[in-house]
């Protein structure tokens, strides 16, 4: 009973909860730094002079949940109750899409997860192309400080749009010319004659999304010397157009596409009877019988970094650059882990790229801390960072020593397509979401504890308790994150409210997306650009009518024109065409060639 008791005053009290800001008079409303997850921490806020760096972007959450006061970022930074967080007003974001959050139980001060959306248009200067829209969306975890992310979700959107500018005259649908030629939406472009490659329009975009991704990062580098240290973050886009959805992934958050699609028709089980007679599944209420002919999947739109499923990669870069490991790591796996007993004994290993393994002679050298340990989600690299793509951590160390861990990470992304033209879909079904399927975007708070497959059942089936409601993808997403959070026992841990395992303890952060509201949305610009090309045909039309009827008169324009212009002929174009009529009339001179006239050419009476 002590002890209970002794349990809930240290959870009232929130001993280990980080202090909260003085008020809104002050001029941040919080620090953060945190090591959390294991992803390291750096701390380089003041210049060569001491003097403090000034924050890049003040904190705020994401600016759709309006959460414009101090009181009520405080509120949603409570440790001990963790509210989920939801749009007060779900117009603000795109085709009613839901969007819910959650803060950590106590590991870092604020959320430091992001989410940003925005919705823009490409405009050709020279009007010869058609205004071609796009919706972007991003989700962004920040570690070491919520710097980075805070950073990515307010400048990124500002990155992309340049680089689609810079391809806007191979990626807009061109408008019809007077031969009324026009490109095709989908057409592959014939490159510069410069070139000797065809580029299609799928490789611009996903051309532009590494490239915006890299930039990024570099903007992050620019700034590690003018701002306060932003740490580090992962970055999950997805990019709307031209009908297609482009997922950009660098990190461990994920994506999975949601779908609800038909079973493939099997023959009924048949079933004997003491008769010999068969019988099939008479007797199942029709409503099993429908859902029976849907079958939920769970589509990856993303694959996780993680030193674990990144480990090729980076014993590459370690085994080509020594240096990197300081003499203190060795860039190798071995199936056991080696020790002094094992000296001079065979072990397998591999290293660098190797798929398979091979033995070797244990040495004193290769009893150095391996470059990866761990396996799955406990993987880390260089015994620090559990991540090995994304943002920022330009200023990382190894903990225990000096070692920088930027050369080992990158910023490039990888971009899956779907061309949402090619879905299939049967109207009379009512099954739009599930052919189409829900994009499902969440920091690894969400996938920490709860795999793809529970993710796309949970999704529709709370659409099914909800297939009306207007709010019904915010609902999911509050679903999502309330299944993830759990709920807090009598010690003040958090477990999954279905089974007495441990609850995820990092920021949650989850998007909901309809992808069929976007391609409706796109299918009406179609339209439109098609009937805009009509109109400009029907006017050329028009335009080539009048213009012949008025070539028919031109010959008797064109001898009025001549004789008045005559009349007003200059002295000397007067008599440049006298002398030229009069040598068209000269005799030719014996002994001597004349140019032939006109009369010359005529033929004799």
């Amino acid at each position: 009973m002590f002890n209970r008791i002794k349990n809930k005053v240290l959870t009232a009290v929130a001993l280990d909860q980080p202090a909260l800001p003085s008020g809104p008079g002050h001029q941040a409303y919080g620090g953060g730094s945190s090591t959390g997850g294991g992803r390291g921490n750096t701390n380089k806020d003041y210049d060569a002079g001491g003097k403090r760096l000034p924050k890049k972007f003040q904190y705020a959450r994401p600016p759709f949940l309006q959460l414009l006061t101090y009181d009520e970022l405080k509120a949603s930074a409570d440790h001990n109750v963790r509210p989920i967080i939801v749009p007060r007003d779900i117009s603000l974001l795109p085709w009613n899409t839901g969007y819910a959050e959650c803060v950590n139980s106590g590991k870092s001060k604020w959320n430091e997860d992001q989410a940003a959306f925005h919705r823009q248009v490409l405009s050709h200067p020279s009007k010869q192309y058609h205004d071609l829209p796009y919706t972007y969306f991003g989700i962004y975890d920040g570690h070491a400080g919520y710097g980075a992310a805070l950073a990515a979700a307010n400048q990124f959107h500002y990155i992309l749009h340049e680089k689609l500018v810079d391809i806007i005259d191979l990626l807009m649908p061109r408008v019809e010319s007077e031969n009324g030629f026009a490109m095709p939406l989908h057409a592959t472009l014939p490159h510069p004659s410069l070139f000797h490659k065809q580029v299609s329009k799928d490789e611009l975009i996903v051309g532009a999304l590494e490239a915006a991704f890299a930039d990024m990062d570099a903007v992050l580098a620019e700034d590690r010397d003018k701002y306060r240290n932003a740490g580090g973050c992962t970055a999950l886009v997805a990019l709307f157009i031209l009908g297609k959805l482009f997922v950009a992934n660098a990190g461990d958050s994920r994506g999975v596409l949601c779908k609800r699609v038909k079973r493939r028709k099997l023959p009924p089980p048949q079933r004997a009877e003491c008769n010999g007679a068969t019988t099939g599944g008479a007797g199942e209420p029709e409503d099993e019988k429908a859902e029976d002919e849907f079958e939920v999947v769970a589509e990856p739109c993303s694959f996780d970094h993680t030193p674990d499923t990144e480990r090729p990669r980076l014993l590459t870069v370690g085994k080509h650059n020594p240096a990197l490991l300081g003499g203190e790591y060795i860039a190798m796996e071995y199936a056991k882990k080696p020790t002094t007993k094992d000296l001079g004994a065979r072990i397998l290993y591999r290293q660098g790229a190797m798929k398979g393994w091979t033995y070797k002679t244990l040495t004193a050298t290769d009893l150095k801390i391996p470059l990866i340990t761990g396996v799955g989600k406990r993987s880390r690299l260089l015994g620090t960072i559990g991540v090995t793509r994304g943002f920022g951590d330009h200023d990382l160390k190894a903990l225990g020593s000096n070692l920088p861990i930027k050369p080992f990470l990158s910023a490039h992304p990888d971009v899956v397509c779907f061309d949402l033209c090619q879905v299939r879909s049967e109207p009379a079904d009512e099954n739009s979401d599930g052919e189409y399927g829900l994009l499902v975007m969440a920091t690894d708070g969400l996938w920490d504890v709860s795999e793809s497959q529970q993710v796309a059942n949970t999704v529709f089936g709370t659409l099914k308790r909800f297939p009306a409601e207007r709010h019904r993808y915010t609902m999911v997403a509050q679903e999502l994150v309330a299944r993830s959070r759990g709920r807090a026992n009598e010690s003040g841990h958090w477990r999954l409210s279905d089974s007495r395992a441990a609850a995820t303890v990092d920021d949650i952060s989850v998007i909901v997306i309809p992808v069929y509201q976007y391609y409706q949305e796109y299918c009406e610009w179609t339209r439109t650009v098609a009937a805009r090309n009509q109109m400009r045909t029907a006017a050329t039309s028009v335009v080539e009518a009048v213009s012949e009827a008025e070539l028919a008169k031109e010959p008797r324009i064109a001898t009025n024109e001549t004789s008045s212009s005559s009349e007003s002929e200059p002295p000397e174009e007067g008599q440049e065409a006298e002398n030229n009529l009069n040598t068209i009339n000269l005799q030719p001179v014996a002994g001597k060639t004349v140019p032939m006239g006109l009369a010359d050419a005529l033929p004799a009476k």
